[in-house]
Order: structure tokens, then sequence, then C-alpha cells
């Protein structure tokens, strides 16, 4: 998926999520406060998205977590 209107469309679907390890549950990439993100530096491909680690609020449990990105086929 190195084309980025098909990560956006992804998450859209509700095919993207993040781990909240407090809940022990996946979360929905759209669903979640965005908070930061880094870059993973040693990832020169073309899908640098799948390769960040976000920093987000859950929605559920209000803490913050961080998470790579997991895509649901």
């Amino acid at each position: 998926m190195s084309n980025p209107g098909e990560f956006l469309m992804a998450c859209n679907d509700g095919r993207v999520w993040l781990h909240c390890s407090q809940c022990n549950a996946p979360k929905r990439f759209n669903d979640v406060e965005h908070l930061n993100s880094f870059e993973n530096p040693t990832y020169w491909g073309p899908e640098p998205w799948w390769h960040d680690t976000r920093v987000f609020r859950c929605p559920d449990c209000g803490s913050v977590q961080q998470s790579s990105l997991e895509l649901q086929d």
C-alpha cells in the first residue's frame, strides 16, 4: 500500500488500528486522539506511515499510549 490515498481509504474503512495496552484491545485509527508520531529513522521505503510509532489517547480508558499501525485485511 504505497499509495497515500489507499492508506487514507483504509483508515476511513476502519481497517487501520492501533493497540491500547491499557485496555488490551485494538482501537480504530480514526477513533483515537493523535498526539504525536515518531518516524522510524532506519526505514527509507515508499510506505513511511507503516513504520511510524503513533502516540495517541485512548477514547475508552483515556490513557496515553504508543503503538505502531496495524492493517486488518
